[in-house]
Parts: C-alpha cells; structure tokens; sequence
C-alpha cells in the first residue's frame, strides 16, 4: 500500500524509489533516523526474522504508521537509531518497510558499504593525492572497461579531522543505474588487491541532480576514467 510521507526518511526513501541521484541522501537519512524494529531491546537485542527466497531478512520500518501496514495488532517493537541498530547487527539483512510501497531490501552488502561510505558528519578536509595512486588508477580501469553502466570516474583524497590518520582515496562515479552498492564492493575488492589496508570510499556524481559541494568538488577535478561516447 502507497503512504504519504510522514517524515523526511520517508520523503528521501519515496524520491530515491525513481530518482537515483538521490540516494545519498536517502542512505544518510537511513542512518541519522530512528527507526522500528520488531522485536525486542533489554540487555540483549532480539529482532524478529522473515524468511523468502533470499535467506532472512529483519523486518524494520520508518515509522510506527508504517508498522500497522504490516501488523494490525500490537507487537513488541522498540526504536533506535539506523545506525547503531546496523552497527549492532553486522551483517545481518534488513527489509525496510514491507507492506508498504515502495519497500526495500538491506542487503548485508549494502549496509556494509552504507556505514562505510557515510561515517558521522565530522569535517573533511579534501586533497590532492601526495603521490598519485597509479596502481589503483589502473585496476579501476580494468575494472570499469566491463562495466557498461559507469560513464566516468573522478578521484580525490579525503580526511575526517580527530578521525582519519592520514588522507585516503575517494572515488566519484558517475552511473547509469542506481546499484552503486554492488560497484561499490567490486571497487573495494580491486582496491584492497593493490592497496591493501587503505580504505576506499565511493559517491555517486549526478551532474544533472542535486549536489553537495563534496560531490561539485569531485565533478571538477578531471576524470580519471571516462567511458568513450559510440560513434554516430
């Protein structure tokens, strides 16, 4: 059943549903939210599991209103932050409000990526790499030669202040389609093979969308990879 939104989760998770460029903002909504779990909270954290053709999945919701869709009598539920409830449950899956239209799969993977990929707002200080990561450059463009839904590539150095130790790598995709969780993991995986033990972040470039200045930031600096346009 469709619902009309009741809080800005719910707006960034409706948007995201048929606008990939704003995925970003919907996985830190994800995060930074509150969210309904069924189950229960005391010293131990007890989650209620659905089962399908995917394995088993938490059913989570982003509001009680959303929870009725589902259940039309009480049921143990507590809230909790998305992003301690993931921290928590690492690497189980998560299916986002199901009943309702539009739900989601959480996949391990995705949250995995998720957490890693928007860590709490702390400030960044963006770079240009001391030495330029040739090793890295070059696996990725390996890599993204198979693959037809990245247009270009764009590569910075990132550090959050009391946080990272030194600057790291991320890379801005610009993406045909909206599974930047699964290149995502692919790109870690060619990373920790020349770089291993450095992390890597990924985001996801819209020229044509909404930008935060890190994402404007990364469109300017020249594309380490771009995807030759088919003859006419």
């Amino acid at each position: 059943m469709a619902f009309t939104p009741e809080n800005d989760l719910e707006k960034a998770m409706l948007q995201a549903a048929s606008d990939p460029s704003a995925q970003a903002l919907f996985y830190r909504q994800l995060l930074n939210s509150k969210l309904v779990a069924l189950g229960t909270m005391t010293d131990t954290m007890s989650l209620e599991t659905v089962r399908g053709p995917a394995g088993e999945f938490h059913p989570v919701f982003t509001s009680p209103e959303r929870v009725k869709t589902l259940i039309d009598k009480p049921a143990p539920s507590f809230t909790i932050p998305g992003r301690q409830l993931f921290e928590i449950t690492s690497g189980a899956q998560f299916v986002l409000n199901p009943g309702s239209v539009p739900d989601k799969i959480l996949t391990a993977d995705e949250i995995a990526w998720c957490l890693k990929t928007f860590p709490p707002t702390t400030e960044l200080v963006v770079a240009a790499p001391k030495v330029f990561p040739t090793k890295l450059v070059k696996a990725l463009c390996i890599l993204f030669t198979s693959r037809s839904a990245i247009r270009a590539a764009h590569l910075v150095y990132v550090a959050r202040e009391g946080v990272d130790a030194k600057a790291h790598p991320m890379i801005g995709l610009e993406a045909d389609d909206g599974d930047v969780p699964r290149l995502a993991q692919e790109i870690f995986a060619a990373a920790a093979a020349v770089l291993p033990g450095e992390p890597v972040e990924v985001v996801t470039l819209d020229p044509n969308g909404p930008l935060e200045p890190l994402q404007k930031h990364l469109l300017s600096v020249p594309p380490f990879f771009e995807r030759a346009l088919p003859p006419n």
